[in-house]
């Protein structure tokens, strides 16, 4: 590979690893609002955290890009209707209004 295509593909697989942390940091605080015991919660962040290690090896950076809108597809789907909103953020919404 030339310079500019090594630089391109890094470029390309630090922004796919972007997508994906933000992807299961979101699916993490989603399953707080599905999971309303901290057993329940942590059988299904290890459940998760099982699907996302299942996919690491795979290195086809087209591969990868349709695995990630996969996931945000089916993020988006099973999002919680109604989620959990913690006391710190209704504090942070209020002084962002005043």
């Amino acid at each position: 590979m030339s310079g500019a295509t090594t630089a391109a593909y890094f470029a390309r697989r630090a922004a796919q690893k972007e997508r994906v942390r933000i992807l299961y940091r979101r699916a993490l605080k989603d399953t707080l609002n599905w999971a309303v015991h901290r057993h329940l919660f942590y059988q299904d962040a290890s459940d998760l955290r099982e699907k996302f290690e299942a996919n690491k090896h795979v290195e086809d950076l087209d591969t990868i890009d349709k695995m990630i809108a996969a996931g945000e597809a089916t993020y988006n789907k099973w999002r919680h209707p109604d989620p959990y909103i913690g006391k710190i953020t209704i504090v942070c919404s209020m002084l962002l209004v005043l």
